[in-house]
């Protein structure tokens, strides 16, 4: 009797350890998490307000991996400057080819003239943190 009690306790205990497993994965999933798409998308938006008001833009950058690009991107964000991004998620299928070469598939990213002296004074801090900068091609002021 004293077995049947214990293997009891046991599976109740397995349930209800499962259970609140499960409600707390489920839970999580519906978090929204601190993901910053959004604000990346208004921060895109506001490139092409700026574009469509007038403003030029033009390629700044040419990437090889996608790592660098957001990086970059993200200092960007931080210091005002709106950009846009071409080949990210192409990049991101292909990438040992991409990094291997400076081929078409790599990740553009895009700024408007007016701010060109200041993402150039943003990237250059990155690569000499970053000690190299390989995989990455700084376009000239058009």
């Amino acid at each position: 009797m004293s077995t049947i009690i214990i293997i009891c306790t046991a599976a109740l205990v397995c349930i209800i350890v499962y259970t609140t497993w499960k409600n707390q994965k489920k839970s999580q999933a519906e978090t929204p998490s601190p993901d910053n798409a959004k604000d990346t998308a208004e921060f895109s938006k506001a490139f092409f307000e700026r574009a469509q008001a007038g403003e030029n833009a033009q390629q700044f950058l040419q990437l090889a991996n996608q790592s660098d690009c957001a990086l970059i991107q993200g200092m960007l964000q931080s210091a005002e400057i709106p950009s846009y991004t071409d080949f990210t998620h192409i990049n991101k299928f292909y990438g040992p080819l991409t990094e291997a070469t400076s081929s078409g598939l790599s990740i553009k990213l895009q700024i408007l003239v007016n701010d060109y002296d200041d993402a150039l004074a943003v990237v250059n801090d990155y690569i000499k943190t970053k000690g190299s900068s390989a995989g990455i091609t700084v376009y000239s002021k058009q």
